[in-house]
């Protein structure tokens, strides 16, 4: 871990700063306190956190956070000076940090990155290096000094191939066609045909209107086939490793990238692995933190900066 436990010498003065690191994705907020040398405070929680499709309610989930954390720390009163930076689903949407940062100012300095970016620098512990962060949606990144290379995540269903929403979508595809007569029915278009119809909905209808999450919250049901040898459940998730292996080289194609560490993350990344070639697998690193980490560690640079 890139942060100590709270001691004697991490209590906090009225007058002193904070570092609020914060992680926030379509599904939860996490923030943690810290002070200026990075021993821990305290941590909060919130709801979701995705600046593209919600400024307010990420902002409402980070407060929630925030709340939480600072009665924690027994900071609850104010008094302290927090330096924040928070890497949220949806920064890189075009005026989505400036809908973000015109609601009321939570912090007395704010600097607001992609959540790829802070799982980069966690996953290196702010050194350069690579990432591929497969979950409901998937995006590669890179960091090289001051220079960022991003591929892939470009939003679901546009884009997001290998990810669960892209599994869960590709599933419900080979289901409709069973459906229609198009394709033989097989167990995995059974099962998903059966999912479908245990929430009480009409599974050649369910699709119309759902989300990104709806979709990967079929991924499970396609790895547990796979993990029993369903030949077209394993399918899938090796068209879905073919994707994180065209992440990568498309990540150490460009001058200056092609020797960088990687690692998979996400919820995803544990699942897929197995199918990824051998020589792809032995190349990846362990990651030495998590986004959350990655946050604080550059809301420390921002306290240090001039």
């Amino acid at each position: 871990m890139m942060f100590a436990t709270q001691t004697d010498e991490a209590v906090v003065t009225m007058d002193r700063a904070v570092l609020v690191g914060i992680d926030g994705g379509g599904t939860r907020t996490r923030l943690r306190l810290a002070t200026p040398t990075g021993a821990l405070l305290a941590e909060g929680e919130g709801g979701p956190a995705n600046i593209a499709t919600d400024a307010g309610q990420a902002w409402q989930s980070i407060h929630q956070a925030l709340d939480q954390a600072l009665s924690r720390a027994g900071l609850a009163d104010g008094g302290c000076r927090l330096v924040a930076v928070a890497g949220l689903a949806g920064a890189e949407v075009t005026g989505a940090v400036a809908r973000f940062t015109a609601r009321p100012p939570l912090f007395a300095r704010l600097h607001v990155v992609s959540d790829a970016y802070t799982s980069c620098v966690g996953a290196h512990a702010g050194a350069d290096g690579a990432i591929i962060a497969a979950g409901t949606g998937m995006v590669g990144l890179a960091i090289v000094g001051g220079t960022t290379r991003r591929v892939g995540g470009w939003g679901f269903p546009q884009g997001d191939e290998g990810s669960g929403a892209w599994i869960g979508l590709e599933a419900v595809r080979l289901m409709l066609r069973a459906g229609d007569g198009r394709a033989p029915r097989t167990p995995l278009t059974e099962a998903v045909r059966a999912r479908l119809a245990e929430g009480g909905a009409e599974p050649m209808l369910w699709a119309v209107g759902a989300r990104a999450a709806d979709f990967a919250g079929l991924s499970p049901l396609v790895s547990t086939l796979a993990g029993g040898g369903d030949a077209q459940a394993r399918g899938l998730l090796a068209r879905a490793g073919a994707e994180i292996e065209a992440l990568l080289a498309a990540l150490r194609g460009a001058d200056g990238f092609a020797a960088l560490p990687c690692c998979l993350l996400g919820g995803l990344g544990p699942v897929l692995l197995p199918y990824l070639p051998a020589a792809v697998r032995d190349g990846l690193s362990a990651p030495r933190g998590h986004a959350i980490d990655g946050a604080v560690l550059l809301a420390r640079r921002l306290h240090d900066a001039p």
